[in-house]
C-alpha cells in the first residue's frame, strides 16, 4: 500500500497512545458494582468519549433515574486514578516512534481526547511524550464530544490545516465517525472494538498497531 500522504495527524489517546481503554472500562464496572448496578462489557465500552451530557442519559435508560452518573463517575475516577498512580498506565506500541516519524516528515501532530489535558499530561509526560505534539484539544475545549466532529475540527484548525489534509488515528467507533464527519483521512487502530458493518463507511484504513501505521507514513 503507498505511504499516505497528508500534512498532519491527528491522534486520540485512550487506546491509541496509552493502553487504557481496558482500566476504563474495569474501573467503570468496578464503581457501578459499588452502587449496586451491573454494567455489561458492551456497556462499558459505549462510554468511551463520552460527555455527561451524553452519558447521563444512557445510565438513566440502564439503571433508572436513581443511578447518579456522576457520583458513580467520581468513584470510577478515584479507582482508576489510585491505580495509575501505583502502576502507571503503559504506552501502546510504536506510541513514541511515530510521534518522531511525524516530526522527520514535516508532518504536524495533535492530540485529541476526551480526557482533560492535565490527564492527558499526568499519563504522557512521564515518557516525554506530551510535549511532541504541536496541539492538544480536550473534551472542555469543544460543544459536543465525540461522536460529533467537533474535536478534530479544532484539533485541525490549531494545526492550521483543514481537517481533509489530517489523518485522524482512533480505535473506538464513536471516534471513527467523530474523525470522518470532520474530513478526516480515517485510521483505525482496533484495540477493545474491532470494525464492523455499522463503522465500515467511516474507515479509510484498518491498522493492526502504530508500527504498522508508521510504515505507511
Amino acid at each position: 500500500m503507498k505511504a499516505l500522504n497528508c500534512k498532519g495527524v491527528i491522534f486520540d489517546m485512550d487506546g491509541v497512545i496509552v493502553d487504557s481503554e481496558r482500566l476504563y472500562l474495569r474501573f467503570w464496572q468496578e464503581a457501578c458494582a459499588t452502587f449496586g448496578f451491573e454494567l455489561s462489557r458492551e456497556m462499558g465500552l459505549s462510554l468511551r468519549s463520552n460527555s455527561p451530557e451524553t452519558a447521563i442519559p444512557k445510565f438513566a435508560g440502564w439503571f433508572g433515574d436513581k443511578a447518579d452518573y456522576l457520583a458513580i463517575r467520581e468513584v470510577r475516577r478515584k479507582m482508576m486514578a489510585k491505580h495509575i498512580d501505583q502502576f502507571g498506565v503503559d504506552l501502546k506500541s510504536g506510541a513514541g516512534s511515530i510521534l518522531d516519524s511525524c516530526r522527520e516528515k514535516g508532518m504536524k501532530t495533535a492530540l485529541a481526547t476526551a480526557s482533560p489535558v492535565k490527564r492527558a499530561r499526568h499519563y504522557l509526560a512521564p515518557y516525554g511524550l506530551f510535549e511532541k505534539f504541536d496541539a492538544v484539544v480536550s473534551g472542555s475545549d469543544i460543544a459536543s464530544s465525540k461522536p460529533a466532529p467537533d474535536i478534530y475540527i479544532k484539533a485541525a484548525q490549531l494545526l492550521g490545516l483543514a481537517p481533509g489534509e489530517c489523518i485522524a488515528v482512533e480505535d473506538s467507533p464513536s471516534g471513527i465517525i467523530s474523525a470522518k464527519t470532520a474530513g478526516c483521512f480515517t485510521v483505525m487502530i482496533p484495540d477493545l472494538t474491532q470494525p464492523d458493518g455499522d463503522i465500515a463507511d467511516y474507515i479509510d484504513l484498518v491498522a493492526q498497531s502504530l508500527d504498522d501505521l508508521t510504515s505507511l507514513l
